[in-house]
């Protein structure tokens, strides 16, 4: 199972023709990060890269991120993805793997990404957070019940049971807003509001009579005592006027209209985005290349859609669980990344780095094309067994240098479509040999 690059460029001068082929039986993994600045050739290279991955025994599935528009290949399925389509991605997918998947997770890796698309606000981020708990809990799938995350556990339900999906959260977000602000017209409510004025009143007169030095003011205490007369007489109301026992619950989690106002809002401008529908894309499961076309999204909604697509493979993934020793090497899912660095974010919870660093246990291979190695973080780098540099810019050099232990005067050697530079880890290899590789005249024809 490989990849020809090409023949070894120093070699050929020998008038020795020796190929240089990605072996995945024998690399440390299968991703690979392809670097190269405008016009040195990344879309054809990964025409063709894509070309022979399709001729690996089992094909894998070949998922193909176009950014730009200009990856398409002749008999791959693509799929168009934009506001006015009626198919997207549903983010709140849970896995039911009780190690690695579950409410929690989905929730902390749904925040994360829209934090790192968007940012939001730390008020906002809990209240987000308690939203999506909350819609899951009335959809039966509950963070502390790991049976719970599985589907078919729905024997004993009224309705089938399914995930949640963009549409459900904005419903969810908008009956709460309406809830807490009727709720305040209610008795229970004003009383729980005013409960919650004198408390704050009380909490102040305390932290002024506290100050060391202070003198003891008879009006404060007087106020205060009057104000915890009002607190008792306010908290009795509240009790007496109870409907759904969960109004003190809703009011901790909620008690900001303005801040669930703007999550309505936020989720109201996600469902309106190309990202997030309830159909699932039409791609024809026959078809080992799927194209996602987004080149209509903006630019962080690309982000939004790839991040969340990737986790959704990985999830998948990890329901499959390891591949099986007598399997090893077999590739279930390759995921092609073009300007990979709109992706990328150097932090744990990105997925570009999980399935760099656990990727390879689950048959996934990721394969990244890039401008320049300063996009990434060193861990991404090293987890990445195969670099391939087409031509990056000179001011980039130091850095590709220290980063692949390599000496300059090499990359002086690269030339745009006939020699490149390739690095490749082995297994049971500490070094990793930097070659120079004259590549193929073929040209792969766009569809």
């Amino acid at each position: 199972m490989s990849i020809r690059l090409g023949q070894d460029d120093y070699l050929l001068t020998k008038n020795q023709s020796i190929d240089v082929s990605c072996d995945y039986d024998a690399l440390v993994n299968v991703h690979m990060l392809i670097m190269g600045k405008t016009g040195m050739g990344k879309t054809t290279f990964l025409r063709q890269v894509i070309q022979q991955m399709e001729r690996i025994t089992p094909t894998p599935r070949i998922h193909i991120m176009d950014v730009h528009g200009d990856m398409e290949l002749k008999g791959a399925s693509s799929v168009r993805f934009s506001e006015s389509t009626e198919y997207g991605l549903n983010p709140f997918v849970v896995s039911p793997d009780p190690h690695f998947g579950g409410v929690r997770k989905r929730v902390q890796d749904f925040i994360a990404t829209i934090n790192g698309c968007r940012p939001i606000g730390s008020r906002q981020e809990a209240v987000m957070r308690h939203l999506i708990t909350d819609l899951y809990a009335a959809n039966g799938f509950f963070s502390n019940d790991h049976k719970s995350w599985v589907i078919n556990d729905s024997i004993t339900r009224k309705y089938p049971k399914k995930h949640p999906t963009m549409d459900d959260a904005c419903r969810y977000a908008y009956a709460k807003l309406k809830q807490v602000i009727i709720g305040g017209d209610t008795k229970s409510g004003r009383a729980l509001e005013e409960l919650n004025r004198v408390t704050t009143k009380i909490y102040r007169i305390s932290k002024q009579q506290s100050i060391p030095g202070a003198t003891l003011d008879l009006d404060l205490v007087e106020k205060a005592m009057t104000h915890r007369s009002d607190a008792k007489k306010y908290f009795m109301e509240y009790v007496e006027n109870l409907e759904t026992g969960k109004e003190l619950e809703d009011f901790v989690k909620y008690e900001s209209k303005e801040v669930l106002k703007s999550i309505v809002e936020r989720f109201d401008n996600l469902k309106a985005s190309g990202v997030f529908k309830n159909q699932p894309p039409p791609f024809d499961p026959n078809n080992p290349v799927w194209r996602y076309d987004i080149t209509a999204l903006r630019e962080d909604e690309k982000r939004m859609f790839v991040e969340f697509r990737l986790q959704e493979l990985f999830s998948v993934a990890l329901e499959k669980g390891p591949v099986r020793r007598e399997e090893e090497g077999l590739l279930r899912d390759i995921m092609i990344i073009d300007e990979a660095h709109l992706f990328f974010r150097d932090d744990q919870n990105n997925i570009l780095n999980t399935i760099a660093k656990e990727g390879r246990k689950f048959g996934l291979g990721l394969v990244c094309a890039s401008q320049s190695p300063t996009h990434f973080s060193e861990d991404f780098f090293s987890n990445v067994a195969t670099k391939v540099v087409l031509g990056v810019d000179q001011m980039y050099w130091d850095n590709l240098v220290r980063k692949m232990k390599i000496e300059s005067k090499l990359l002086q050697y690269i030339k745009p479509f006939h020699v490149i530079g390739v690095q490749m880890s082995n297994k049971g290899e500490t070094r990793s040999r930097f070659t120079m590789v004259r590549v193929p005249n073929s040209r792969v024809t766009p569809a």
